[in-house]
C-alpha cells in the first residue's frame, strides 16, 4: 500500500509539470485587433492659373495734359498793313493756354494670356469713361485800338486701347507686367475769335467760330502688378501713359469793312492731348 501511494504521487506531479509545457507548445491564436487608420494626406496648396481668358472692371484717376495755341487771328489797320509789301507783318495777338485737370475714370477690360514657366504673355483690350475740360477766355485792346476776344476749350472724353502684355511671376501668385499698344479716344474742343475796330468813318470786324469732336489714335505704355486672390479672382494695380500727339484745326474767319484793313481769313490751332492714369482693377478668369 505504501509503494502504490508514492507512485501515485509521482504520476500526479509529472502531470502538473507537463500541462504548462504542452500549453506552451500549442499556444492559442490571439484575436486580431482593429487595423490602425492611416493618417490623412496633407492638403495640397492651391496653385495659381495664369493661362486663359479674363475679363473685369477697373476704376481710378486720370491726370490730363492739354495744350492749345492759336498764333494770332488778326485785324490790321492800313497804316500797318502798307508795310507788308515791303516785308513787314501784321501785329498779331497770340492766344494760348494749357491745363492739367483730373477726372475719375472707370471701365472694363478683357483679354487672353498664356503662361510659359515664370513668363506670362497675352493681349488685352479696354474701354473707359472720363471727362475733363480746360478752357480760357482772353480779351483786350491792341495798341492800334482793335478790340479782340478769343475763347477756346479742350475736352478729353472716353478712351480705350488694344495692348500686348508681358509679365514675370515674382512668386506663383504675384505677376509684375509691362503693357503697351494702340490707344484711341475722344478729344473735343472749340474756338472763337472776334475783332472790332470802332470808327464812324472806317469800321471793320473779323469773326469766326468752330467746335469739333474727334476720335483720335495714339499710343499707350505702362505696367503694373496683378495678384491671385483665389477662386479665379485677380486684383491689379496699373499705371499707363497715353498720348494722342499733335492735333491741328483751321477755323475760317469772315470779315467786313476791310477796304482800309488787312483782315485775317483763317485761324490755325495746334493742340496736344495726353493723360496719365492710375487705376485699380478686379478680374475674373473664364
Amino acid at each position: 500500500m505504501r509503494v502504490i501511494g508514492v507512485a501515485d504521487l509521482g504520476v500526479l506531479a509529472w502531470a502538473g509539470f507537463a500541462q504548462p509545457a504542452l500549453a506552451d507548445e500549442n499556444p492559442k491564436p490571439r484575436a486580431a485587433g482593429p487595423a490602425r487608420a492611416r493618417a490623412p494626406a496633407p492638403p495640397q496648396a492651391p496653385t495659381s492659373n495664369w493661362t486663359g481668358l479674363q475679363t473685369g472692371a477697373n476704376g481710378g484717376n486720370s491726370s490730363l495734359a492739354q495744350n492749345f495755341a492759336e498764333p494770332g487771328a488778326f485785324l490790321c489797320p492800313i497804316s500797318i498793313s502798307t508795310s507788308i509789301s515791303e516785308g513787314g507783318t501784321c501785329i498779331e495777338t497770340p492766344f494760348r493756354f494749357s491745363g492739367h485737370p483730373s477726372s475719375f475714370t472707370a471701365g472694363g477690360f478683357a483679354g487672353y494670356r498664356v503662361q510659359f514657366g515664370v513668363l506670362v504673355v497675352g493681349i488685352e483690350g479696354d474701354l473707359a469713361w472720363k471727362r475733363a475740360t480746360t478752357s480760357y477766355v482772353q480779351s483786350g485792346v491792341t495798341p492800334l485800338f482793335v478790340n479782340e476776344t478769343f475763347t477756346g476749350s479742350m475736352t478729353q472724353g472716353w478712351d480705350g486701347s488694344v495692348r500686348g502684355r508681358l509679365g514675370v511671376l515674382l512668386i506663383p501668385s504675384l505677376l509684375a507686367y509691362g503693357t503697351g499698344g494702340l490707344a484711341f479716344g475722344n478729344v473735343s474742343g472749340s474756338f472763337s475769335y472776334t475783332a472790332q475796330f470802332d470808327s464812324f468813318y472806317t469800321p471793320a470786324s473779323v469773326s469766326g467760330a468752330k467746335s469739333w469732336s474727334d476720335t483720335l489714335l495714339g499710343y499707350t505704355l505702362g505696367g503694373g502688378v496683378e495678384l491671385d486672390l483665389g477662386g479665379g479672382l485677380k486684383g491689379r494695380l496699373e499705371y499707363r501713359y497715353t498720348d494722342f500727339g499733335r492735333i491741328s484745326k483751321d477755323v475760317p474767319l469772315t470779315s467786313t469793312g476791310c477796304e482800309f484793313f488787312i483782315c485775317g481769313t483763317n485761324a490755325h490751332i495746334d493742340m496736344n492731348a495726353a493723360f496719365h492714369t492710375l487705376r485699380f482693377g478686379l478680374g475674373v478668369d473664364l
